[in-house]
């Protein structure tokens, strides 16, 4: 069994389930490519990126992309949501947020076979989550803040 830290700036983007459908564009264009990048059409799509994640539960849709790419695709028009937002509600509630978290993640790569590989995952970032760092449930690679 392998353990290693990945060379990425990954950003947690929080988009709440009633905005998901205004961030579905450039949620598709994460996971697709941009219509115009004849480079991005020759390349697999499941090896565009270093690492990405888009979960959506019945609260609110989550991205891990990468920095670059999250300030590429979500930060303007999230900024712009947020202003919106923001005037039409003199301040408003959490839940309406669209946030950009201003922490970087990393990657944790545990490399092995088996369900002994994901029952390390959980022995590595145990500690993480007693100290309030955040770890992904999902093995075998898993996005912390640094330290």
């Amino acid at each position: 069994m392998e353990c290693k830290f990945q060379d990425s700036k990954l950003s947690l983007i929080h988009i709440p389930i009633n905005h998901y459908s205004f961030f579905l564009h450039p949620i598709l264009r994460l996971l697709f490519g941009e219509d115009h990048d004849e480079d991005a059409a020759k390349i697999p799509w499941t090896d565009r990126h270093r690492f990405l994640n888009v979960s959506i539960t019945p609260v609110e849709c989550s991205v891990f992309c990468s920095r670059e790419l999250a300030d590429r695709f979500f930060r303007p028009l999230a900024e712009i949501f947020n202003s919106f937002s923001r005037s039409k509600r003199n301040g408003h509630a959490k839940d309406e947020v669209v946030e950009i978290n201003p922490e970087d993640f990393v990657v944790v790569r545990v490399d092995g076979g088996g369900i002994e590989a994901g029952q390390r995952v959980l022995e590595l970032t145990s500690p993480l989550a007693l100290a309030g760092m955040y770890a992904s449930s999902s093995a075998p690679t898993t996005p912390i803040p640094p330290v």
